[in-house]
């Protein structure tokens, strides 16, 4: 039998990577979307970038989706949690303090990348590498995706612009899962779909599985250390470069067109039963703007009601516009019995 030698184990090498890293403090999601943007239009970007980002209580539209089919209005509105839209396509998520944001921006490569379709795999793999590698047993369980013991840890969105792909993603660390729960409206097919009854069933937070007893930064630090090497390849943003990503973050992701403008075409019927009688409301929204409205129902008015009508054709169809208008320019009851935000209650019923 040949003698075993036992060699002396080796120090182990710092980990060094020519990714670039972005320390960030903001907790402005419009901030990070504009600032995503910013970094993919004016082109001077030339290496991989990854950076590592928290929110105050927000919720995330994706670029497709409708904010009156997705979110729980009335709960926002009451909780007075920001709404935004993402550039990215995807679901609706929700993002707190105990969770993490992450991007990264890759100028795309001559010839290959031009032609490639969205390909989530090539940074979920960082993602769920960096997690092993930290004990925590992620893994991928669709298409966009991260699921620890079947609990949906992490989303995903990317997209194209101009010569860089931006693949960002969500981290559940040690989120408020029961207001997630609370303020979106998963779509039926989803749930369906996985025989789950609801957003918090198959949602978890990381740090139900992290081995370590980590705060949410602490785990921030671990995971910064495996995605971008012990030797951080800081890029710093100029006062121009801050200048001009506030400037896009007024302009485009704060702005109400943008929030709300974007939602598909969509109609509604909404009644109510008063005192004063029946009223059905019908109407027609573009683009977040009212076409046409119409009140139906078995009530009395001595008002042109047909005048009220066209008077909101034009507005957006958002609930304090709605109140100013009527507070504006009808300052008594329009329907007998049937006070005037009683009218606006029941046309932003459910929204």
């Amino acid at each position: 039998m040949p003698k075993i030698v036992w060699l002396p184990k080796l120090p182990k090498k710092k980990r060094t990577n020519s990714m670039l890293y972005l320390e960030t403090h903001s907790l402005d999601a419009n901030y990070y979307f504009a600032l995503e943007e910013y970094l993919m239009t004016e082109g001077n970007l030339q290496e991989d970038l990854f950076m590592i980002w928290q929110t105050h209580l927000t919720v995330m539209l994706g670029n497709y989706q409708s904010a009156y089919t997705e979110l729980n209005l009335p709960a926002l509105e009451h909780d007075q949690v920001s709404i935004t839209r993402r550039n990215t396509g995807g679901g609706t998520i929700f993002t707190d303090q105990g969770g993490w944001q992450y991007s990264f921006i890759c100028p795309r490569r001559p010839g290959k990348d031009r032609h490639e379709d969205i390909d989530f795999q090539r940074f979920m793999h960082s993602i769920i590498s960096a997690l092993n590698q930290l004990g925590i047993p992620a893994e991928m369980n669709s298409r966009n995706d991260l699921a620890i013991h079947g609990k949906k840890v992490s989303g995903n969105a990317q997209c194209f612009k101009g010569n860089y792909t931006l693949h960002h993603g969500s981290l559940l660390f040690d989120s408020n899962l029961a207001a997630m729960a609370r303020y979106l409206n998963p779509a039926k097919h989803k749930l369906v779909s996985k025989g789950i009854q609801s957003v918090r069933d198959r949602t978890g937070n990381i740090k139900d599985f992290c081995p370590q007893d980590w705060n949410a930064l602490e785990f921030k630090e671990a995971l910064v250390k495996q995605i971008v090497g012990d030797q951080l390849n800081d890029y710093p943003l100029t006062p121009a470069d801050e200048e001009a990503i506030q400037k896009l973050k007024t302009e485009k992701f704060q702005s109400w067109d943008w929030i709300f403008g974007r939602n598909p075409q969509f109609s509604l019927v909404n009644e109510e039963v008063f005192p004063g009688g029946l009223l059905r409301i019908h109407c027609q929204v573009t683009n977040g703007i009212i076409q046409s409205c119409l009140f139906e129902g078995d009530f009395f008015s001595g008002h042109d009601l047909k005048a009220v009508e066209h008077s909101l054709q034009g507005l957006p169809f958002d609930k304090r516009r709605v109140q100013q208008h009527f507070h504006q320019h009808f300052s008594q009851d329009l329907i007998h019995h049937i006070s005037n935000q009683e009218i606006i209650s029941t046309l932003f019923k459910g929204f």
